[in-house]
């Protein structure tokens, strides 16, 4: 439907344009929600009218009369409520214009678009938590990608953080180890994944350990070993964890961000001079700031410090500087090294201090999008208002705050999880996941679980079946229902993860999605029908269907249609939600219409090609969906 309003738009202003005083982006269309006002509306009549100072319906009626006939397709055009322009296609039209533009894609919009996410803390395993926040961010960066915009995918790393200094001084004091002993350890991230929640109830009773946690992370800062050299191993370890376990569903990076290197390389030095120069930070006359840089947040009218009387710099301002280098408003730029690469030879780089290879290419956006939990919400408020201040609030250079909540377990998860709760906490619809406590579902384990509970469902359907093959396709299950799972939801609600809810194999998951293509291609194997072959010229008209056929057969079309729409307005709503239920949606409407009207059995030709039509449709618009949800599509089910 994209293509076919941006082609009606085109036309509708060429021929209105010498008569009206018009501009091509006031020509907007929007879908009734209701069939009897037509298939598409626009609101033309009401903007010339307030420009002209005239009637609505008068304008409308005289727009009809001009564009009456002009179009080939349009079977009625009708003026409704005083203004509204409904159009009416011919009843074949929707299905010939779907398989005209079936390999149709989106115009490059030649803006770059950075789409930050993961942003694992590099001290210990990745939670089921850090999923969340991956799916989104990846179903993000696809969705752009299939829009049109050149996308890089950035996950940034704070490897100078307070959560590393916490298995440092557990590993080197608590633990006695030495880099020797550290390098030796199997599987690192998970054994730090239970180190960290045991160090933080000894935090908890001893103020002592705090400040040597303090002293370890000031020798980190600068470099000064054993700490520096314990903490870079293990983040580097670490990291390669959270890749590999992320790879395994499928989500893929492009440049990881060190804030180690942000550190140092002084990219606040630069980005704290463009702000002096532009007036956004000055010197607070505030005495009880005297001496500190601040910003002043307009939202709260009040003054944020930025760097301190001492001459440190709060964290706000690292963040300033990475954004500020993300959307190239500065020129110091990384050097970059090559960190791994995956199965498909796809490079990933990070950043480095030092010269290393010649790269450029990264940074320098347009557009920017942090997925950053809603507790972020604060200082990504200050961050873009800071942008703003510098660049101009009609500046293309923006960063949007991708927010999403948090994931939580039930407290039956809990149990099962071997965790104590307290009896009041029974009650509660969700217990919120820690690291810190130690209350949260590694996301491996959650992997294998979940390949598990699938290769029982696959074994005892095709018990047959051999066990590569089985094992093969009980892993695309499980990865589409959890990456369906992590999106379904509206990004402002908390998912209370249970894993009854998760493996589920009916209603709205990932499975039933995938059952609907496996199940849509086996109609076509059994058809040997391997590519589209439709030919335009000797399809029926639509108007042989039954009435009852026609409804749902013209609903689903119409569905079909919206696919560009519905991923633009989850992008521009910030909820990919959108996208879930619509595939969700799509899935229902096909499998109803399926249960009714038989396809492969059908005798009458002409019905046949009509409904072959239908799935071939509805097969090229769901694997666009599950590229982008990142959803397998496995050889049976």
């Amino acid at each position: 439907m994209k293509f076919l309003k941006d082609d009606l738009k085109n036309k509708l202003y060429s021929l209105l344009k010498e008569d009206f005083d018009i501009s091509i982006e006031d020509i907007e269309f929007s879908i009734p929600s209701n069939r009897k006002f037509g298939d598409l509306s626009t609101t033309i009549p009401f903007v010339i009218a307030k420009r002209e100072k005239q009637k609505p319906f008068i304008i409308g009626t005289k727009i009809i009369e001009k564009i009456k006939n002009k179009f080939d397709f349009i079977l009625d055009i009708k003026l409704a409520n005083g203004g509204f322009l409904n159009f009416y296609f011919k009843k074949d039209f929707i299905l010939k214009n779907l398989i005209k533009n079936i390999n149709r894609k989106n115009k490059d919009k030649n803006q770059k678009t950075i789409v930050e996410h993961t942003s694992i803390n590099p001290n210990k395993s990745a939670h089921i938590g850090h999923l969340r926040n991956s799916c989104l961010g990846d179903t993000l960066a696809k969705s752009l990608k299939y829009l049109g915009y050149e996308v890089e995918i950035q996950n940034y790393i704070d490897d100078t953080g307070i959560q590393l200094t916490d298995v440092v001084w557990g590993l080197l004091y608590y633990k006695s180890k030495k880099i020797e002993d550290i390098k030796k350890i199997k599987d690192l991230a998970s054994y730090l994944w239970q180190l960290y929640p045991e160090v933080n109830k000894l935090f908890e009773k001893d103020n002592n350990m705090l400040k040597q946690r303090t002293q370890i992370h000031e020798k980190i800062e600068k470099k000064i070993d054993p700490e520096y050299e314990v903490s870079d191993y293990i983040s580097q370890e670490v990291l390669k964890d959270h890749i590999r376990v992320m790879g395994r569903i499928g989500i893929k990076y492009d440049l990881l961000v060190r804030e180690s290197d942000i550190i140092e390389l002084n990219f606040f030095k630069e980005a704290a001079d463009i702000m002096k120069k532009k007036g956004v930070m000055y010197l607070s006359k505030d005495p009880d700031k005297k001496g500190c840089w601040v910003i002043k947040y307009d939202k709260e009218n009040i003054e944020k410090i930025i760097i301190r009387s001492n001459n440190t710099v709060t964290y706000i301002g690292k963040d300033i500087a990475y954004t500020l280098w993300k959307v190239g408003l500065f020129k110091k730029d990384f050097y970059f090294r090559k960190f791994s690469e995956y199965n498909n030879k796809k490079e990933i780089f990070i950043t480095y201090n030092k010269p290393d290879l010649n790269i450029h290419g990264f940074g320098n956006a347009k557009m920017v999008y942090n997925v950053i939990d809603t507790r972020q919400s604060y200082l990504q408020n200050i961050i873009s208002q800071v942008l703003d201040n510098l660049t101009g609030s009609d500046s293309k250079k923006k960063q949007v705050h991708f927010s999403y909540e948090m994931v939580a377990l039930t407290p039956m998860c809990v149990k099962e999880l071997g965790f104590k709760i307290l009896k009041e906490e029974e009650k509660k619809p969700y217990i919120e996941v820690s690291g810190r406590k130690g209350i949260a579902v590694k996301a491996d384990e959650l992997i294998e679980k979940l390949i598990e509970k699938s290769l029982e469902e696959v074994k005892l359907r095709h018990p047959e079946m051999e066990d590569i093959k089985a094992k093969k396709i009980a892993k695309e299950i499980a990865i589409g229902a959890l990456r369906y799972f992590m999106i379904k939801f509206n990004s402002n609600s908390v998912i209370a993860f249970d894993f009854k809810d998760a493996l589920s194999f009916e209603g709205d998951t990932g499975p039933y999605l995938q059952y609907t293509l496996v199940r849509t291609n086996s109609i076509l194997k059994k058809l040997e029908i391997k590519d589209f072959s439709i030919d335009l010229k000797n399809l029926t008209d639509i108007s042989i269907l039954s009435e009852n056929e026609f409804i749902i057969y013209y609903e689903i079309l119409l569905d079909l249609s919206l696919i560009d729409s519905q991923i633009e307005f989850a992008i521009f709503s910030n909820e990919l939600s959108v996208i879930a239920k619509y595939t969700y949606s799509l899935c229902q409407k096909f499998n109803h219409y399926y249960h009714l009207f038989s396809i492969i059995s059908e005798q009458n030709k002409d019905l046949k090609n009509l409904r072959i039509s239908l799935i071939l449709l509805l097969k090229n618009k769901l694997e666009k969906l599950y590229y982008i949800m990142g959803i397998p599509i496995p050889e049976k089910m």
